[in-house]
This record gives C-alpha cells, sequence and structure tokens, in this order.
C-alpha cells in the first residue's frame, strides 16, 4: 500500500513459533478439525504414533509404567477422547468437585508436572509423524497443553 510517498509493507501473518501462514484455517470447528486430521483414519494413525512414542523413547518411561503392557485399551480410550474432542461434541476438559479432568477419558490419570511434559511430547512426537498443516499441529498442542496444566495433579 502506498500511502503518500511512503510504501507499507504488510508483513504475512506469522505466529511466535515462526509459522508462516497467508490463510489460517479455522480450527475452532470440529468439522475443521476432522477435516485436518484425516478423518476417523487419521485419529487411529495419530494414537498408534503416540502408543509408539510411549513405547520408544526413555523420557516416556515415567508414564509409560502407569499404563499396562498391552496398550490396545488405552489406544482404544485414546482414540474416543481425541474423536471426541476433536468433532466437538464436547469440550477439552470438564469441571467436577472442584477438579478438571479430559472430558472424554474414561479413567482419569493425575499427572504431576514432569508426567504432563512426558505425555505432551509424545503426542508432540505423534503429531510431528503425521503429513498435518503445522498451523493445525501447533492448535492441537496448544489446546493439550492448556488442558494439561488445568488438569495437572495440585501438588506439583
Amino acid at each position: 500500500m502506498i500511502f503518500g510517498i511512503f510504501a507499507v509493507v504488510i508483513p504475512r501473518e506469522q505466529d511466535i513459533s515462526g509459522i508462516v501462514s497467508l490463510d489460517s484455517q479455522d480450527y475452532s470447528s470440529g468439522e475443521n478439525r476432522m477435516r485436518a486430521v484425516g478423518g476417523e483414519v487419521g485419529i487411529g494413525l495419530l494414537a498408534d504414533a503416540f502408543c509408539n512414542a510411549l513405547d520408544a523413547f526413555s523420557e516416556a518411561k515415567i508414564i509409560r509404567q502407569k499404563y499396562p503392557e498391552d496398550l490396545s485399551e488405552f489406544r482404544s480410550s485414546l482414540i474416543s477422547f481425541l474423536t471426541i474432542w476433536m468433532t466437538g461434541e464436547t469440550p477439552l476438559y470438564s469441571k467436577s468437585n472442584g477438579r478438571r479432568y479430559l472430558s472424554a477419558s474414561p479413567k482419569r490419570l493425575r499427572l504431576n508436572g514432569a508426567e504432563n511434559q512426558a505425555w505432551l511430547n509424545c503426542m508432540q512426537y505423534a503429531l510431528d509423524a503425521q503429513p498435518y498443516d503445522e498451523v493445525f499441529k501447533r492448535y492441537v498442542m496448544v489446546q493439550l497443553t492448556l488442558a494439561a496444566e488445568m488438569m495437572r495433579h495440585p501438588s506439583n
């Protein structure tokens, strides 16, 4: 744009992560999140990658021990949680008896700060293993990080 004799350059939209986007998608909509994740198949692949990260990374040992050897039931639970949240059927967390929990989680696993970080690191690995848009990956991690902080065990 030119105002008088000065040219003003309007920079492309860029978030604090360094991701540059000319046309940001609105991921607050369940329909848009499901499209971005690749539907139910994509959610299954994301859950598989998360379970692989639990078994592959030494830093995940602190949370891996909280789950049974066979992760099949946990994988199903994770798929249910991600599907319910991604579709927008329920908020990411809910408040119950003064504490916040993942709304779709059938087993309320309470994690301390280090365990939260290990869980989030596994999710970041799982997201990075998918062909999702970088802005979508960032959106998911921000939402999960906020929810994890709200649910963190109060003594940590």
